[in-house]
């Protein structure tokens, strides 16, 4: 007499659809399993958080080495997860990208004779950042 038998189960289910509608259903245990997970994160002590993404910042310390059709560019690290190498043959620009690396230097190969000009910026989870300054190289 205590237990549900399955004509009890039945119709509890079919007041459920009545009340809810066939496509509510997903959206409430969805809503239940969120409210779950809420209750453990609470009891286990707060709310586990995530570091905010570090916003990537122009490389400093950019400079050049000439030497015979190729230049090689070197900075410091900064706050990005890679760089990105761009080159232009007019001071001020405007740039091409050449090159995205990790490395902190790059070596651009197959230079004619003439004066390039490079900046470097920093990408990160947030984007990418302002140049760098720029810097002149004449291959030998």
């Amino acid at each position: 007499m205590g237990e549900f038998s399955i004509f009890h189960w039945l119709i509890v289910l079919a007041v459920v659809l009545i009340f809810f509608g066939g496509r509510r259903i997903p959206e409430v245990m969805k809503g239940l399993g969120e409210g779950i997970r809420s209750f453990k994160e609470g009891m286990s002590g707060g709310v586990q958080t995530q570091a905010p993404p570090v916003q990537a910042s122009a490389p400093a310390g950019l400079s050049v080495k000439p030497a015979r059709s190729q230049v090689t560019l070197s900075w410091n690290a900064s706050a990005a997860t890679s760089y990105n190498v761009k080159r232009s043959s007019a001071s001020g620009g405007p740039y091409a990208l050449i090159a995205s690396t990790a490395a902190t230097s790059y070596t651009d190969e197959g230079l004619a004779g003439g004066t390039y000009y490079y900046v470097v910026s920093g990408v990160s989870s947030t984007g990418e950042s302002v140049n760098s300054i720029e810097v002149a190289a004449t291959p030998a």
